[in-house]
């Protein structure tokens, strides 16, 4: 008994036990004015540099997925839904990107990584000598030299603020060498901040050496991301995972929720003397405080709230609750995601009822492994 107690407080920081003594993360309706293109002449390069140019600002309709492309900190990927999506978003068609867009999305990726090196001339280079630029407030920057100056003084002060991704819902090409693009930019400005979108739109123009840049640039007023914007940076939990001792195993499993508003974990623990712990978590987004929460029960009657908190590749998760006991249990979980098939986490300051707890050695889950697959006669696998 005394063993599925310990057990028991170990839930409310990650839903996952396995160690004897261990313990428990300008107004949207601002429009511009539709200016055309004012340059009609396809093909003829020069006018369409020199020509004063404006861009679209009014949402057009795509014919595409919706984020059917993302530069990420990463790499610019295909948008396209997994099994770990909502039902209502697998059935969205994955989309290729066209040879004549290539340039455009390696812009796109171009820009994610030089925001992440705070690299001002590098962004300044994706802009043309006379481009302008209108930020999320209004405020016009006109030629490369001022752009780099304000990005120089944007990541002077920015801190912790960084883009995540560029969505591109469209490109179209107006003229030979004019191409109109559309997107979001997701972005945060703390590291455990909230994530929110801008919509932009941005005008390529063409150059005599053949490369493309931003001629015009608008960002529009920041709209807070949807809840399962907030809830991806948890994606890393999803899937089944595995944990073992000398006294027990812990099978752990992380799903979306039908609406994509939750992630689901569940969890067993299992004693090599026969007895079983279950649980289950569910976390959420809670906009009035702007973090991602969790909200934690076991079979024992335990039940648990944690805030979470992300710094670099670590969430702490603040957690406080009752255990199966009727003892206050208040704690902090740290996990690390190490890679696609490994995470870690301790607790730190465990306090239960009037005791305090020394923190827990580093415990290692891995991601469990697709069962084999048996071949029936006739070589049939099932």
């Amino acid at each position: 008994m005394k063993k599925l107690v310990v057990l028991s407080m170990l839930i409310f920081a990650v839903l996952c036990a396995c160690q004897r003594h261990a313990a428990t993360q300008n107004a949207a309706d601002d429009k511009v004015a539709e200016d055309k293109v004012a340059n009609d002449k396809a093909g003829d390069k020069k006018a369409a540099e020199k020509q004063p140019v404006s861009i679209d600002a009014e949402a057009k309709q795509t014919d595409r997925p919706a984020t059917a492309g993302r530069a990420t900190g990463a790499t610019v990927t295909v948008s396209q839904q997994t099994d770990d999506a909502p039902a209502d978003e697998k059935a969205e068609k994955k989309f290729e990107i066209p040879v004549e867009e290539k340039p455009f999305w390696d812009s796109a990726q171009a820009f994610v990584d030089a925001y992440a090196k705070r690299d001002a001339a590098a962004i300044g280079d994706m802009f043309t000598e006379d481009a302008e630029f209108r930020d999320e407030f209004g405020v016009r920057t006109v030629g490369r030299a001022a752009i780099v100056a304000m990005f120089t003084e944007v990541f002077a002060a920015a801190g912790d603020a960084s883009i995540e991704a560029i969505d591109i819902d469209r490109i179209r090409r107006v003229t030979d060498v004019v191409a109109l693009e559309e997107g979001n930019v997701v972005a945060t400005d703390t590291a455990d901040g909230p994530r929110y979108r801008s919509r932009y739109v941005a005008l390529h123009v063409k150059g005599d050496d053949g490369r493309w840049r931003i001629n015009t640039l608008k960002d529009f007023p920041r709209e807070g991301g949807p809840r399962r914007e907030q809830l991806a940076q948890l994606s890393w939990l999803l899937g089944e995972w595995v944990n073992q001792d000398d006294d027990s195993v812990v099978h752990t499993e992380c799903r979306w929720s039908d609406d994509g508003n939750y992630l689901l974990r569940s969890f067993t623990v299992q004693s090599f003397d026969g007895r079983e712990l279950n649980g289950v978590q569910r976390i959420g987004w809670d906009p009035a405080i702007e973090k991602l929460r969790s909200w934690t029960f076991d079979s024992g009657g335990g039940f648990f709230d944690g805030l979470w908190t992300r710094r670099d590749n670590q969430w702490y998760v603040a957690t406080s609750g009752v255990n199966a006991e009727g003892k206050k249990v208040t704690g902090m979980a740290v996990y690390t995601a190490v890679d696609a098939e490994m995470i870690t986490w301790r607790h730190e300051n465990l306090i239960v009822g009037d005791e305090v707890r020394d923190n827990s050695p580093v415990v290692t889950m891995v991601r469990r492994p697709p069962e084999p697959k048996v071949e029936a006669a006739g070589g049939a696998s099932k």
